[in-house]
């Protein structure tokens, strides 16, 4: 079967390689649509992943698909049922799993290779994180991994109707944290640089755009220097936009440093501020089996 293989950065070569065949409790899936994502990408450009992978292999980790095989022990599943597989199963017994923190499992199973005619899911992600299409077109389903880790961020940062709430950024995920957001009876405002990505979030549901600028103390929002929300979502990914997450925080507001930033990426927090208006700044990593459910 064809498949995408990494060999190193930038080197990723269409092959003709040896096709799965499922061991005890695993399924083999016939792809039907995969998609590539910014850790994807990130992938390509480094050659590896130091959580998920090792060149040389097939990558890809978004995808739906018909099950084409199931191994011993598989009840769930039969040839020809349309799934979705989330790339990761928590183990479910460590202590960050006891305490309902599945994301933080200390052995947080991951799997790549849906970049080819065909993969396989391990055992425990059949068990755990495999979900029946029910009428979800494929090419839709494949998008239930980023939403759910929108999924998970919405509800950590405790989202509700009539919710002031800003997302900085405007790309894919972004989007859907907008929309989550708005479905969630929210005033969304949405950030950005780009006039032409603000356009697109007023469609997801921004009730309000602001062009972000450059100014000597930092980011600043165009329109509306200095205005207030009471959730922010950084989806940008850098110390800038994070600095600006916290600094639009309002009394009592919930920072969520929902995209990832560079490994020692650091800012300066007014901590007395924090203090005293009761700012809530936290992190979203990854996703869960019931945020992928929901998803």
């Amino acid at each position: 079967m064809r498949a995408a293989v990494l060999y190193g950065p930038g080197d990723v070569r269409v092959e003709e390689i040896e096709a799965p065949v499922p061991g005890p409790g695993e399924i083999v899936v016939r792809t039907l649509a995969a998609f590539t994502c910014g850790t994807d990408r990130k992938v390509v450009s480094r050659g590896y992943h130091a959580k998920m992978l090792k060149p040389p292999c097939v990558f890809g980790h978004e995808a739906a698909g018909e099950v084409a095989a199931v191994g011993t022990g598989v009840t769930s599943f039969k040839p020809g049922d349309l799934v979705v597989a989330a790339n990761s199963a928590p183990c479910g017994v460590c202590r960050p799993c006891e305490r309902g923190r599945e994301s933080l499992c200390e052995d947080l199973l991951f799997w790549n290779g849906t970049f080819a005619d065909a993969y396989l899911v391990p055992a425990r992600v059949v068990a755990r994180n495999v979900v029946p299409l029910d009428g979800v077109a494929p090419e839709d389903a494949a998008m239930t991994e980023p939403l759910a880790c929108c999924v998970k961020g919405v509800l950590e940062a405790g989202v509700q109707e009539g919710d002031h709430v800003l997302v900085i950024g405007a790309g894919p995920v972004a989007l859907m944290l907008t929309r989550l957001c708005a479905l969630k009876g929210a005033y969304v405002t949405v950030a950005a640089r780009r006039p032409e990505a603000l356009a697109n979030a007023k469609a997801h549901g921004a009730a309000e755009c602001l062009s972000i600028r450059s100014a000597e103390s930092g980011l600043v929002f165009e329109e509306r220097p200095g205005a207030m929300f009471d959730i922010i979502f950084d989806s940008g990914g850098a110390a800038e936009t994070a600095s600006l997450a916290i600094r639009s925080a309002a009394r009592g507001g919930v920072v969520n440093l929902f995209a990832g930033c560079p490994a020692g990426t650091k800012i300066e927090v007014d901590v007395t501020r924090v203090h005293y208006d009761e700012i809530r700044i936290h992190g979203t990593f990854h996703h869960t089996p019931s945020a992928f459910r929901e998803s």
